[in-house]
């Protein structure tokens, strides 16, 4: 019998529908978006119900000023709380503050045994002890009523500010000036070179996006590599091992069966991590419109290429191990190594991002177990300029490399599919390859 697609695809069709009806594969297409969102909750919500609770608690500060530098300094702080940061202005409060602001009062004490018994009592959340000698040394004591390294520093940011404008207050100057002094960059803007070699506005929102959704493309590659891998081994090693595949090859050849598995159950794959791409755009698709994200044309296209050679790849490696191997076991052994490549990049995002140019960088995006998602973090990369010829290079690679894996996978499937008892040695596979 020769290839045929028609019977290659039915195959295709039985494991596809075979693998998305299990209920495992529904729990895995659910649970693990939901599972990343509670945790997502748990995580990060406390820390900004523990930041708001800290501000909101920070009702009065004693200080003691030995100095005599801060006697004109304000007598309140007011703290903004807005959508995109904190901000924070001495000074008198306005009648009428923003939602979410918080006033903290200035109780001067002349002697620290006082104010430490105002604090120990409650009725101080912090107290400021300024030695006569601060201007010359900066030495300056805080005592807190509680210690949490999670909202310490928010309540430290607002007590420095305090600190400038009280060292700037009465000295003739502008409130308006001691503000910017306070604050001198709050508004700055700053420009860097595109990838267009142009000098153009540096937004962080967008450039976090931009690397964000190539990076994002290139650990999913990773993930549906892993997870159709994993479908790939078990469905051909199951099958294996209780010889069902001998009645098959009664009506199919093995180039039916392995590119029928190929597409099957590496399409169950894709459609888990399709369903999660699609949730996490529904998600974050309002706040990358909000920070005006643009994502060239090209890169998109390259996310395409790299994801679906490089899945071809490994999937392929996947097929073959599956067929030498006698069961689950001894397949995720083999499995091991190839899949660790693949995460190899994300270990080294250091240099890929901040170095792209290196010869380290260029030469994980041409070696094909790396290129995929190595090539996708060089890209991401805002401040990186990859040249056209290294990434026809590197596709080409890539193509090459897993027609050939595909080719050795299928003659390796055609005669390790009835190999039982003794996994194959590496020299006995070489002369498989050469002779099948």
């Amino acid at each position: 019998m020769t290839f045929r697609w028609q019977r290659a695809l039915t195959v295709a069709k039985r494991e596809y529908l075979t693998t998305v009806r299990r209920k495992a594969f529904v729990l895995t297409l659910v649970g693990t978006p939901l599972f990343y969102a509670v945790i997502m909750v748990v995580m990060i919500k406390p820390q900004i119900d523990e930041s708001l609770k800290a501000m909101r608690e920070f009702r009065a500060m004693g200080v003691v000023d030995s100095s005599g530098l801060f006697t004109h300094a304000p007598e309140e702080i007011a703290l903004e709380i807005n959508a995109e940061s904190i901000s924070l202005r001495s000074g008198t409060p306005e009648p009428s503050l923003p939602k979410g602001s918080f006033i903290t009062r200035i109780r001067r004490f002349s002697d620290p045994k006082d104010a430490l018994t105002a604090l120990e009592q409650g009725e101080l959340k912090q107290v400021l002890v300024i030695p006569p000698d601060y201007l010359e040394h900066g030495r300056v004591r805080r005592y807190a009523s509680t210690e949490n390294v999670f909202n310490d520093g928010g309540q430290e940011r607002p007590v420095n500010r305090w600190l400038t404008r009280g060292l700037l207050a009465g000295r003739g100057l502008d409130s308006l000036v001691a503000e910017r002094a306070a604050r001198p960059a709050r508004a700055m803007e700053v420009f860097t070179k595109n990838r267009d070699g142009a000098w153009a506005q540096r937004d962080d929102a967008s450039e976090i996006f931009e690397f964000l959704v190539p990076f994002i493309a290139g650990l999913l590659l990773s993930i549906s590599i892993l997870i159709g891998g994993q479908y790939l081994l078990q469905g051909v090693s199951e099958e294996k091992e209780s010889r069902i595949l001998e009645s098959m090859l009664c009506t199919l050849t093995p180039e039916d069966l392995v590119m029928g598995k190929l597409i099957g159950l590496g399409g169950a794959g894709l459609t888990l991590v399709g369903s999660w791409i699609l949730v996490l755009a529904g998600f974050s698709g309002t706040a990358a419109i909000a920070a005006k994200v643009s994502i060239p044309p090209i890169v998109l296209g390259l996310m395409v290429a790299y994801f679906l050679l490089g899945y071809l790849f490994y999937a392929s490696l996947m097929t073959g191990i599956g067929a030498i191997t006698n069961n689950m076991r001894e397949a995720q052994q083999f499995s091991f190594m190839f899949t660790f490549m693949n995460f190899v990049p994300f270990y080294m995002m250091t240099t890929l991002v901040g170095h792209p140019e290196s010869p380290l960088a260029v030469g994980l995006s041409m070696f094909p177990p790396t290129a995929p998602v190595s090539m996708l973090l060089r890209v991401a990369s805002p401040s990186s300029h990859v040249p056209a010829w290294q990434i026809l290079l590197s596709l080409t690679l890539l193509a090459a490399t897993a027609y050939l894996a595909l080719r050795a996978a299928a003659k390796i499937f055609r005669i390790g599919l009835l190999l039982y008892g003794k996994t194959p040695t590496l020299p006995e596979i070489v002369r498989w390859l050469r002779t099948a």
